[in-house]
């Protein structure tokens, strides 16, 4: 179903035979997975010290839980969660902070019916190990103006070598009105408000596994913005700094407004 559904192949734990052990397997499967579905089936009983009792879950896809968490909260990396819980299991540890939205069922059956409508609203999937990172640090005051950098890095988690890739930043054209200077990388585009950057492996070479490289980095104004904006500094806090790369007719692609470049300082 995962297959058919989003062209990416499903891993699943007990399928597992090999010399590494399951828990090397499961960990690996995690690190490189674009999309966690989990299924919570009770699997016993136990009696609290207040002497209620609770249905439990399995203890080893709690922990995966955990990890996807993990992922997405420290990692920074999005990965779509579905989550089906039978109405018997309680909530426990972690999963009583995380806004999980689980399905509950009573039967497998009702499982396989929901699932196939629920992989479909998941945004496009791209396979793990490739990806943008996008950062900000501040940089020395111009003029009175606190000053950032953005920093744009491919990051190459593969086995394999990558040796071409075409990309594109795209920010808010008003944090740039500190400087008067052309970009030789610059894209015209017929948009007042945003201004587009080219970048490529031209005079970086390969990208080798396991390795990363910045793309592009430029300093911005947050305050010459919010001028542009009428001074209101809400504004363009909400706006966002894209990035974009394509590799062997793939898409990866990062996001984030200004207000989250600050506050992951």
């Amino acid at each position: 179903m995962v297959t058919k559904i989003t062209g990416l192949d499903a891993f699943f734990a007990q399928e597992v035979q090999d010399l590494n052990g399951l828990d090397t397997s499961i960990l690996s499967a995690l690190h490189d997975c674009v999309g966690f579905i989990t299924v919570l089936h009770p699997r016993g009983d136990i009696e609290r010290p207040d002497g209620s009792t609770i249905t439990r879950a399995s203890v080893w896809i709690e922990q995966e839980i955990a990890i996807a968490a993990h992922i997405q909260r420290i990692e920074k990396r999005q990965l779509p969660i579905i989550v089906f819980k039978h109405r018997s299991v309680c909530l426990e540890g972690l999963r009583q902070l995380l806004h999980l939205n689980p399905v509950e069922f009573t039967d497998d059956s009702e499982v396989l019916a929901a699932l196939p409508e629920r992989i479909a609203k998941w945004p496009t999937l791209t396979p793990a190990g490739i990806r943008l990172q996008l950062e900000s640090v501040r940089q020395p005051s111009e003029s009175g103006h606190p000053i950032s950098k953005y920093t744009v890095t491919l990051i190459n988690d593969t086995n394999q070598r990558i040796r071409e890739y075409t990309g594109e930043v795209s920010v808010p054209s008003g944090i740039l009105k500190h400087w008067s200077t052309g970009y030789t990388t610059e894209i015209r585009r017929n948009d007042p408000n945003r201004r587009a950057f080219g970048f490529s492996e031209a005079g970086r070479g390969d990208l080798n596994p396991h390795n990363q490289v910045i793309v592009f980095s430029d300093d911005y104004c947050v305050q010459c913005g919010a001028e542009g904006a009428g001074g209101i500094g809400m504004l363009i806090s909400k706006t966002t700094i894209t990035a974009k790369v394509w590799i062997d007719n793939q898409e990866y692609a990062v996001e984030k407004t200004i207000e989250q470049l600050a506050l992951e300082r």
